[in-house]
């Protein structure tokens, strides 16, 4: 075919020009890909982030809502702070619990065989806010209701204490109600 009948064909009515509708579709993909597309994307990564961040508020949330029941709590029990600190002294304090057992067997007809104070650690710092504990040994003699009555004694007092164990046994020739007992016990004080 020659020229002049292509752009006669070309510029006839009856054929349709198709290039405006391809201008709109190239810049309509240009948009979709360029413009909406990104858009579409960030939509998406800010309702997923939308959701973490609910999840991460109801979590701080909750912990907020602990915090505040622990400062309730303190608020509360703040006149009681006193007796935790006698409870539950910083330093070893030994000799405060040697003197409360002593005062707990004043009175009573026990007689102490041996008394021994161990596994005090005062050089070991790395534990900070960790209960630390320290024993007493304790060798004695004498009855049983003197024995429960040394115990309650020692369970009343202000100092945190615990009798961890606890062995009597009688003497082999002995076999009355008054008999003397061995009695061998470990007390536990607790310091931080």
């Amino acid at each position: 075919m020659d020229k002049p009948t292509t752009i006669n064909k070309l510029l006839n009515k009856k054929t349709k020009d198709y290039s405006y509708t391809m201008a709109f579709f190239i810049i309509f993909s240009f948009f979709v890909f360029a413009v909406i597309r990104p858009n579409l994307i960030t939509v998406f990564e800010i309702t997923s982030k939308i959701d973490q961040l609910k999840k991460v508020d109801m979590l701080y949330a909750e912990q907020i809502n602990k915090i505040i029941e622990v400062q309730s709590a303190y608020e509360q029990n703040r006149d009681n702070f006193g007796f935790l600190t006698e409870a539950i002294s910083v330093q070893p304090e030994v000799n405060k619990v040697l003197f409360d057992v002593n005062v707990s067997s004043e009175g009573s007809k026990l007689k102490t065989e041996r008394l021994i104070v161990t596994d005090i650690n005062l050089k070991d710092k790395g534990a900070l806010n960790k209960m630390k504990s320290f024993s007493i040994n304790m060798n004695l003699l004498g009855t049983f209701e003197e024995v429960m009555a040394l115990i309650k004694k020692v369970y009343a007092q202000r100092r945190l204490k615990l009798i961890p164990e606890f062995e009597m046994s009688r003497g082999t020739g002995e076999s009355s109600e008054s008999a003397n007992l061995k009695i061998r016990m470990k007390i536990e004080g607790f310091y931080l």
